[in-house]
């Protein structure tokens, strides 16, 4: 993405000169979307982004969390993995890793957040195959664990899927890099040889996809997980020696964003010495400048310590230069073979422009507000397609392709809870609960709720599971900013976060903004999405709840049902539309909702506990039931339904299913105000209401088969 005419006259006004080659480079890559938040930055602000456990932001949010300190985060790597799949997803990873280690923490788990199109396409089936293995393969072999995640399918994204990673980390509180870098404090960039791989990678981030996208393949870094597995014990020894004041992940932008973000945060100037970096392969100075080769970190170190830095640096064989030095003289100046080839402030690059983009709501939206007219439903039928659609049905074939047993933290594992469950301790109980969260059609419908929804979601996950929430991410994913019918979806998915993350009281710590998701083939942009990474606290992990019930269990539901079905499963699934307005987001009834099911969640007798979503009813009462089946009684389901159809699939929010014991059964109505509306066993899935009964005997298969139909 080229930077504009006012931007060139921009920075000859600053320079008062004529920019050289490498500072054009510079400032394009530095200057993206991708990079700058040119566009974003000024409703990102509305965001809460503080709490007193919030400990600092950064390449990761960190949050103290007991005796340790949590770092997480989630990003995006879209175009890439529209383009190469394997690559760019694996990518994304090592750069998330990577961001987490910057803090200091150990990485000990990684989620995921995938959209892909219809299954029913060839090219669908290409972009799953590859992200899942890229993801799969690097996670393994750095030995993360992948712990949980979210995968939609949609044909808006048939040709631009949303690929995110999240990863956090946990660290001793004594043990957090987060020092100052001052004058003379070495700049030393560990890793790998740089290349021409990744050249202006947060430019073609920046842009539209278009057809012939294979040419943009030199944009697409190549991963080396052996470099990140060494790159993460050098820093953790480093770490604990204290030995570092500053790291820095080498992402977007390269040397230029890296470098010029550190200097500009800490009212610094930097000397570097372009030709003194370790490469692959003979590069011109702008390409070593903006070359996003994967696998390297900038590291900050005082002289005094660079003997030790270099010993633990080769004894683990990772690859290093000392390219340069921190200076008070607040510019960025770059040599190269003994010529000075960029001298420019490292806060004006840094900084960019902020741009105050005009926003307004399209007019072919407005007639998606309203609830389409459906003909009778047939509730068998309607059943039967919502539990095997590919976003209900079981991600088996996924998540059995992860590790998630490495490092021996994964108490509640993909697939048996809401969210993963993960020991932070190996000698205490206290734990966390990690999930992430998204859903395009509802963000698509209304922003302003639909992100509210998606954020409320991860809220119910983690308190299902036994944590109490205490902070989340998010990753945030519109069409082209430069116009003001898609830049709309981006301003109220922000407005919808910064409301609820207040109403709730669990800040948005960090996160990431991902623009440009559309292409000049369709014309379309994607569905716009929230992805949302949250996690809470668990006090005891060995009473961590998982979605399962026994036989002769009762069924008890919390929260009320409201005939929202605007945007939800049943309404796709049975009869193909996306229209109506998402469920009402309620965060006083998700307040109180949350605190009536910690308070029963360590009872005995409590068997299982699953929040009501994507589905409604009939998905979280088919799920709870693996292995025993489930009798569900419709009348007897609090709320203001009229119809079945209603009772089963609306998706409001603040509703908890609990399997429970009878002699538990007293004190959890107690408790929770809860009523009894079913009972576990039988075998089968069936639905009483009225003198009529529904019955589904192969409901467990549907939910097994369902997206694995697709792939073979």
């Amino acid at each position: 993405m080229p930077l504009t005419n006012e931007e060139l006259s921009l920075i000859k006004r600053e320079l008062k000169r004529e920019p050289t080659q490498v500072e054009i480079a510079m400032f394009e890559a530095q200057w993206s979307e991708h990079c700058s938040y040119k566009s974003s930055r000024k409703h990102l602000r509305k965001l809460a982004m503080e709490a007193p456990w919030v400990v600092k932001g950064g390449d990761a949010a960190v949050v103290e969390l007991g005796p340790v300190y949590v770092a997480f985060r989630i990003e995006s790597h879209n175009h890439p993995s529209a383009v190469d799949p394997y690559n760019g997803a694996a990518t994304g990873v090592g750069g998330i890793v990577r961001d987490i280690l910057s803090s200091g923490a150990k990485p000990i788990a990684l989620l995921d957040d995938l959209i892909f199109g219809d299954l029913r396409e060839y090219r669908t089936k290409w972009h799953v195959r590859g992200v899942v293995k890229g993801i799969s393969d690097y996670g393994n072999r750095i030995g993360v664990p992948t712990v949980g995640g979210e995968t939609w399918f949609d044909p808006d994204f048939n040709r631009n899927p949303m690929v995110s990673a999240a990863c956090i980390g946990v660290c001793p509180k004594d043990k957090l890099i987060n020092g100052r870098p001052r004058p003379g404090d070495l700049i030393i960039i560990a890793g790998n040889y740089t290349g021409k791989d990744g050249l202006l990678g947060s430019s073609f981030a920046s842009k539209n996809l278009e057809e012939g996208v294979e040419e943009e393949y030199a944009a697409i870094q190549v991963p080396d997980p052996v470099m990140e597995k060494l790159l993460i014990d050098s820093i953790l020894e480093m770490r604990d020696k204290k030995l570092l004041v500053f790291v820095k992940d080498l992402g977007g932008g390269g040397l230029a964003t890296a470098i010029s973000e550190v200097a500009a945060s800490f009212d610094l100037g930097a000397e570097v010495f372009l030709d003194k970096l370790h490469l692959r392969e003979p590069m011109d100075a702008w390409e070593i400048m903006v070359s996003e080769s994967q696998e390297r970190m900038m590291l900050v170190v005082k002289p005094e310590n660079l003997e030790r830095v270099e010993e633990i640096l080769k004894k683990y064989d990772v690859p290093y230069s000392v390219i340069g030095k921190f200076t008070d003289s607040k510019n960025y100046v770059a040599y190269f073979k003994g010529e000075k080839v960029a001298d420019v402030p490292a806060k004006f690059l840094a900084e960019g422009p902020e741009l105050d983009r005009p926003y307004e709501r399209p007019q072919w939206h407005l007639k998606l507000e309203k609830f389409p007219k459906i003909p009778e439903v047939e509730l068998k039928n309607a059943i039967e397609k919502v539990l095997c659609s590919p976003n209900v049905a079981s991600k088996r074939w996924i998540y059995e392709q992860y590790d998630h047993e490495v490092q021996i933290r994964t108490v509640v594992k993909p697939g048996e809870g809401d969210s993963a469950v993960l020991r932070l301790l190996e000698a205490e109980p206290l734990g966390i609960a990690a999930t992430t969260d998204s859903n395009p059609r509802y963000t698509y419908l209304d922003p302003l709720h639909g992100a509210a929804d998606v954020f409320l979601e991860a809220y119910r996950n983690v308190v299902a599971s036994g944590g109490r929430p205490l902070a989340a991410v998010d990753q945030i994913d519109a069409g082209n900013p430069e116009k003001p019918d898609r830049f709309w979806f981006f301003v109220r998915m922000v407005d919808g976060l910064a409301w609820v993350e207040r109403e709730v009281r669990v800040p948005i710590v960090g996160g990431k903004v991902s623009f440009y998701n559309e292409d000049e083939v369709t014309g379309k942009q994607i569905k716009p999405t929230v992805m949302i990474t949250m996690i809470g606290k668990v006090e005891d992990v060995r009473k961590a709840k998982r979605v399962r019930a026994e036989e002769g269990d009762k069924l008890v539901i919390v929260g009320e049902t409201f005939p929202e079905l605007g945007g939800s499963e049943f309404l796709w699934a049975v009869f193909g539309k996306v229209q109506g307005k998402p469920p009402i987001p309620r965060p006083s009834a998700e307040m109180r909702n949350a605190e009536k099911i910690l308070e029963v969640i360590t009872l005995d007798g409590v068997t299982g506990i699953h929040d009501i979503g994507v589905g409604g009813l009939a998905v979280a009462a088919a799920e709870m039931a693996r292995g025993v089946g489930v009798t569900l009684k419709l009348d007897e389901v609090p709320g203001k339904w009229e119809k079945p159809y209603q009772a089963l699939f609306s998706e409001t929010g603040a509703r908890y299913l609990i399997a429970v014991k009878e002699e538990a059964l007293d004190e959890v109505l107690k408790r929770t105000g809860g009523k009894v509306i079913g009972e576990f066993g039988g075998g089968t899935f069936k639905v009483n209401y009225g003198s009529k009964e529904v019955e589904v005997p192969e409901f467990e298969e549907l939910l097994e088969k369902g997206f694995e139909r697709f792939m073979g």
